[in-house]
C-alpha cells in the first residue's frame, strides 16, 4: 500500500512539474530548485546501505556501502581513499545524475573537481546546488557531449596538468574508447562496463560519437573483459568489482602494491535478480548484434 501510494505521489510530483515547464520555463526553474536541493541534502544524510547484490564476493566488497552512488561504489571509493591516504581530491566525473553520482559523497575534501554531461537538466540542477551548498568550492558543471576527440583537451583546460587522482567514466555507450583516448593517467580510474556481455569475450559497442543510450536497452557500452585488456595496456589493475556488476576500478601502477589485484575472469559476477535463465538468452541476443570484437 505504501509503495503503491508513493509511485502515485511521485507521478502527480512529474505530471506537475512537465506541466508547468511547458506553461513557464522561467516558473518552472523557480520550482524545480528548491525540490532538487531537498532531494539532494535528502541523499547526502541518507544512511548507508551493505547491500550485496551477487555473490562471488571479492575482499574488497566487505566495504562496500551505497548512499549518493547509484550502486555501492560509495565504501569501495572510501576505502581506496583511505589505503592511498588522500586527503585533498581532484576528480572528474563524466556521466552522472544531480542527486546519485560517485563524487557526491566526498565533496567535502575536494581540491578541484568537474562534472561533464550531455543533460542540460542534470547540469542546470547541480550547478545550482553547487553554488548553493558547496561555494567556495572549485567544482565546475559543464555541458557537453564528451567524445574521444575532445576528452583531452576540454580536461587540460581546467585542470592544467593538475593531477586526477579519481577519474570517473559512465557514459553508457563509448566508455571503452574514451578510456582509450584518455591521455592523463589518473590515480584511479572507475569505469561502467555490460556484464550482460559475459566475462569472457572482449567487445564493445562500435564507436558513434552521437550514441544516445536507450533506457532499458542492454545494447550498451564494453565487456569487462575488453577494458581490463585495455587497462593492462594502459598501465592500470583491476581491485575492484562491485556487486551490483555495474563497475570496475583500476588503480595506477605506481599505486598497485596497496592493494589486491582481482582476476576479471575469476572475480566476475551476476546479479541474484535476474534468473540466470533469461540472463542467457539475453546475452545470447545481445552477441547477436553489431559489436566491436577486439582481439
Amino acid at each position: 500500500m505504501g509503495l503503491k501510494l508513493s509511485r502515485k505521489i511521485r507521478n502527480l510530483r512529474n505530471f506537475f512539474l512537465v506541466s508547468l515547464e511547458k506553461k513557464s520555463l522561467l516558473l518552472y526553474k523557480i520550482v524545480i530548485i528548491p525540490f532538487s536541493v531537498l532531494k539532494f541534502i535528502y541523499k547526502k544524510n541518507h544512511k548507508k546501505s551493505y547491500h550485496k547484490y551477487s555473490d562471488n564476493l571479492d575482499n574488497i566488497n566487505k566495504y562496500e556501502f551505497k548512499k549518493t552512488s547509484q550502486n555501492n561504489e560509495d565504501g569501495i571509493i572510501e576505502y581506496i581513499f583511505n589505503k592511498i591516504e588522500l586527503k585533498k581530491i581532484n576528480f572528474v566525473e563524466i556521466g552522472f545524475d544531480y542527486y546519485q553520482n560517485n563524487s557526491l559523497n566526498f565533496l567535502d575534501k575536494v581540491n578541484k573537481g568537474l562534472y561533464i554531461d550531455g543533460s542540460k537538466d542534470k547540469i542546470f540542477l547541480l550547478k545550482n546546488i553547487i553554488k548553493l551548498l558547496y561555494p567556495f568550492k572549485k567544482i565546475k558543471v559543464l555541458s557537453k557531449l564528451i567524445d574521444r576527440d575532445n576528452l583531452n583537451e576540454i580536461i587540460n583546460n581546467y585542470f592544467n596538468e593538475l593531477e586526477i587522482d579519481f577519474f570517473s567514466i559512465d557514459v553508457d555507450g563509448n566508455d571503452y574508447y574514451l578510456f582509450e583516448n584518455l591521455k592523463i593517467r589518473p590515480k584511479i580510474i572507475c569505469i561502467e562496463y555490460n556484464f550482460w556481455f559475459g566475462p569472457n569475450i572482449k567487445c564493445s559497442i562500435p564507436y558513434d560519437k552521437y550514441f544516445i543510450w536507450k533506457k532499458g536497452s542492454l545494447y550498451s557500452g564494453a565487456s569487462l573483459n575488453a577494458l581490463c585488456s585495455l587497462a593492462k595496456k594502459r598501465g592500470y589493475y583491476l581491485i575492484a568489482l562491485d556487486s551490483n556488476c555495474v563497475n570496475a576500478f583500476f588503480i595506477r601502477s605506481d599505486l598497485k602494491n596497496k592493494f589486491e589485484i582481482i582476476d576479471n575472469i575469476k572475480s566476475f559476477k551476476t546479479p541474484k535478480k535476474y534468473p540466470i535463465n533469461d540472463i542467457i538468452k539475453a546475452r545470447e541476443k545481445l552477441l547477436n548484434t553489431r559489436l566491436h570484437l577486439f582481439k
